[in-house]
């Protein structure tokens, strides 16, 4: 069995080592030109947990990490985890895509994600149900410490 690629939609992020959340305080906007997509980790004793796949759209990630909404999520994290420090992982695009795409792909990595394996992530967005309807096929390269996933995969699939 293998995935229709009829119009597939393959998407490529690299995911980057992640960095305190002090840490993104200090970046500046311009090193996160090409940050679509986030995701915030806890660390403990060397060992990453999966809270959070976000994205950004219209904005810098060191932006949206420090919204309200987020900062409250933040202080979730921090509560229900106490021993672990929290991080920020940067995935960047090696192509460009529409707005709708990049939801469809926040949609996907979230649902794909949402089971007894990653019972920490805390996404309340797309763990149930997603409007997507196109075929997709993410790869996630990089900095995967905390298991994420390295192929996801929505659409067709047949067998010939």
């Amino acid at each position: 069995m293998h995935q229709f690629e009829f119009k597939r939609i393959d998407v490529a992020i690299k995911w980057h080592k992640p960095i305190s959340i002090d840490e993104v305080k200090e970046l500046q906007q311009e090193k996160c030109k090409n940050t679509y997509f986030y995701k915030i980790v806890g660390r403990h004793n060397n060992k990453y947990k999966l809270f959070y796949i976000g994205k950004c759209i219209r904005q810098y990630v060191t932006t949206r990490i420090f919204q309200k909404d987020h900062i409250s999520k933040q202080a979730e994290f921090k509560a229900m985890h106490k021993k672990h420090k929290l991080m920020v992982s940067f995935g960047n695009l090696e192509a460009n895509y529409t707005d709708t795409e990049l939801s469809n792909i926040e949609s996907l990595l979230i649902y794909s994600h949402t089971n007894d394996d990653y019972s920490y992530i805390k996404n309340k967005q797309c763990s149930l149900s997603h409007n997507v309807i196109k075929n997709y096929r993410i790869e996630n390269k990089g900095w995967l410490a905390e298991n994420m996933y390295r192929t996801v995969a929505y659409g067709l699939f047949v067998k010939s």
